[in-house]
Order: structure tokens, then sequence, then C-alpha cells
């Protein structure tokens, strides 16, 4: 089912529970996009340097379409604007949820479904139990976030 929200990237006058999921799932989106590891980041050269033979041999295998793929493959990275946002979003479970541990859990996995294009069947499927109750929980966990947003005057973006 998709929410109105997700129709229009329209940004509300106050914070809103679906708000506040879509900023968590654009959160975690970001996040996923993110280079992982540490020091100089990655490396110009490719993987590994294929011999004329290594080619020859990938070919009659039907593997050589596949490794070219793989070589040219581009990778596009967030925005700063983009990271900023979900450095930004990604604590308000921590912050506004901390007591509330199945609350917390439950709008922290119902958000990493939806960057995945997932819901709470997905969910259900995953870790168990109703469907239902992960959204129930997680649009519950938003809503609490929304309200802590709006009496610290958080800005909406």
């Amino acid at each position: 089912m998709i929410h109105e929200l997700e129709l229009l990237d329209e940004t509300p006058s106050t914070w809103s529970g679906p708000h506040v999921g879509r900023r968590l799932a654009e959160a975690m989106q970001t996040l996923a996009l993110l280079p992982i590891g540490g020091g100089s980041g990655g490396s110009g050269w490719p993987a590994y340097c294929y011999e004329w033979d290594d080619l020859l041999a990938q070919q009659a295998q039907g593997e050589l379409e596949r490794t070219q793929a793989m070589q040219n493959r581009i990778r596009l990275l967030p925005s700063s604007r983009e990271v900023q946002r979900m450095e930004v979003a990604i604590v308000w479970p921590a912050q506004y949820l901390a007591p509330l541990v199945h609350l917390l859990i439950a709008t922290n996995i119902v958000a990493l479904a939806h960057s995945f294009d997932r819901d709470s069947g997905w969910v259900a499927k995953k870790r168990g139990g109703c469907a239902e109750t992960w959204r129930e929980r997680h649009d519950q966990g938003c809503d609490i976030i929304a309200r802590g947003l709006r009496s610290c005057r958080v800005p909406v973006f």
C-alpha cells in the first residue's frame, strides 16, 4: 500500500509521523549508498588484472560479460546535503524512543524495510510476528519522534 506522502515529496509545515517515517527511510537509503571501509576509500585500479588467457577462458565459460559488467559499474555517492540529513535523522529513534525499546526496534526495522521498497509484511517474514503489529509500532514510534521534533522546534526538512 502506497502512502500519500510517498506519492508527493512535499514538506509539511510541521513534523508528522508519516513524514518522520519517510525521512528515516531516506536516511537508511543514504547510509546504504556510502562507501564501506576506512582510510583512503577505494582504489582506482580494478580488483584484479586479467590476462588475455583469463579473458579467453571466461568467454568460453560464458562469464566474460558478467566480468565486464562488474568492471564498468559506476557507483553514485550521496550528496553532502543527503549525508547531512541522514546524520540528523538516523539518531532520532535512539534519541526519542530509548526507553521504549520495542518501538525503537520496530521503527528502525520497518524504516529499513521501506528503504528497500519493502513493507511490514516483509519484516514479519524475516523477524516473525504479525505485519500489522510491526506497522503499528513503527507508526507509533514515528508519531512519538514527530512530537519530540515539534517540541524541540527542529526545522522540518
